[in-house]
């Protein structure tokens, strides 16, 4: 855990964000931290995506791409998996409707919940919660992650994306090191290149 943590807040760095910002979702009203997380995806996936591409000088165009798409090619380009991949499209479908109706500016997740039968139920968990184990025991408490996911929803979810943005995160280091490496190695043949010419005109 401490190592999600450890790529959470470099993210955030990253990103431009204040220190701590992620932690202070959880202190937010529902739609706020709907809002607020989707948003803060948005940006890692387009960081995510210039990096991996290794071309960072478009992720200000790629800030502009529709949500669904980046979902799609950094799905494709295996920095997320497929799991990971359904839980953004599912917040994201979330956060559209929040947003396209005023009226859901009071929204709240035991309203939601309320409404769901058993398969409602698991179908919710498996999506939310993937990043949950399905049995768990706290404080010598057995828990699983259906039900742990249908009463905690928000936290359910933050949890989830704390894992998410950690691999997002890591993509983006390992694509910055290569791109690093990848320039050294450019230099490098261009340094043997100038000496092999330089080498001939003497000659």
């Amino acid at each position: 855990m401490d190592a999600i943590l450890k790529e959470v807040s470099a993210l955030e760095s990253h990103l431009g964000l204040p220190s701590g910002f992620y932690d202070t979702l959880l202190a937010e009203d529902d739609w706020s931290f709907v809002i607020k997380l989707s948003a803060l995806f948005e940006a890692a996936s387009g960081q995510a995506l210039g990096a991996k591409l290794q071309h960072p000088e478009i992720e200000n165009e790629l800030s502009y791409l529709e949500q669904s798409k980046k979902i799609a090619l950094i799905t494709k380009l295996n920095i997320i998996t497929k799991e990971q991949s359904t839980y953004l499209i599912k917040l994201s479908e979330l956060r559209n409707k929040l947003v396209h109706n005023i009226s859901e500016v009071t929204f709240d997740f035991d309203v939601l919940t309320s409404k769901f039968d058993k398969s409602a139920k698991r179908s919710f968990a498996n999506v939310y919660g993937h990043g949950i184990h399905e049995k768990f025991t706290v404080d010598d408490v057995s828990l699983n992650r259906t039900d742990f996911t249908f009463e905690n929803p928000k936290m359910a979810m933050w949890i989830t994306a704390q894992e998410i943005l950690a691999c997002l995160h890591a993509d983006i280091e390992n694509s910055a090191d290569i791109r690093k490496i990848n320039e050294i190695g450019q230099e490098l043949v261009q340094n043997i290149t100038r000496h092999l010419n330089g080498t001939k005109t003497v000659g």
